[in-house]
């Protein structure tokens, strides 16, 4: 199991006396968010927000159109002090979980014509340039994600509909009284699933998240199984303590 955080500028300083304190070490996240995933015993992984911006810009929109913007996001394989519980957003551990069937092209067209992702996707996620068509079909192709002649338009709409139902619900499983939605595609088929890893789209959600090729070759994620991504429940005191500081 993985520990998820989300802080403040000052609250992340204040972290980081803490976990010296306490002998973990903080290494930063160079690449891509999903480095954080990394997160080994007492090392802690973060994410400054400078990193949404570096490789995957188009795909960051999602992080700087949320409420995360501007935060740092911290990662550890160790639940980290107490003190921080105000900060904690969810845990991450691997999942037994397998879909019955996946969905077709014209049920994942469905998907992303939903209102609900059509007024939630921001600017910049469906604004592809030649760059990123030739880095995404690059490195898609090196590490064996895509086969040869399959290239950005053969995966364009699983991309989009994964976080499409995400934010719309329309596949769901139930898991302890909630339903909670999955991604709809094999790794192949997935984009950015940071955007759902680290709980920037319906915070309030539990997930199932399969892992897009970026984050298996950079974070260390699973192939071919999901990661549920629960989120933490403050108490009300926590919450409180969380806006004070």
């Amino acid at each position: 199991m993985s520990y998820l955080y989300w802080l403040e500028k000052e609250a992340f300083e204040d972290a980081k006396a803490i976990l010296n304190k306490e002998g973990f070490s903080l290494s930063p996240t160079l690449l891509t968010p999903c480095q954080v995933m990394r997160a080994k015993g007492k090392k802690v992984i973060y994410a400054p927000p400078s990193v949404w911006s570096r490789i995957c810009i188009r795909q960051g929109s999602w992080y700087r159109g949320s409420d995360k913007k501007g935060k740092t996001m911290m990662m550890s394989e160790i639940r980290l002090p107490e003190s921080l519980d105000a900060y904690l957003e969810a845990t991450h551990e691997e999942s037994d979980f397998k879909p019955e069937a996946l969905p077709s092209q014209e049920q994942l067209q469905e998907v992303v014509n939903t209102e609900a992702y059509q007024s939630e996707k921001p600017d910049g996620w469906e604004r592809i340039i030649w760059w990123d068509r030739f880095m995404i079909k690059t490195f898609f192709r090196v590490f064996r994600f895509w086969k040869w002649g399959e290239n950005l338009k053969t995966f364009w709409l699983s991309h989009k509909a994964n976080h499409a139902n995400f934010v719309s619900k329309k596949y769901t499983t139930k898991m302890d009284n909630e339903d909670v939605a999955y991604s709809l595609t094999e790794n192949s088929g997935v984009c950015s699933s940071c955007v759902e890893f680290f709980n920037v789209v319906t915070p309030e959600s539990r997930k199932l998240v399969r892992s897009c090729p970026g984050s298996i070759v950079f974070g260390g994620a699973p192939r071919n199984s999901y990661i549920d991504v629960k989120v933490e429940k403050k108490s009300e005191d926590l919450a409180k303590t969380a806006v004070k500081d």
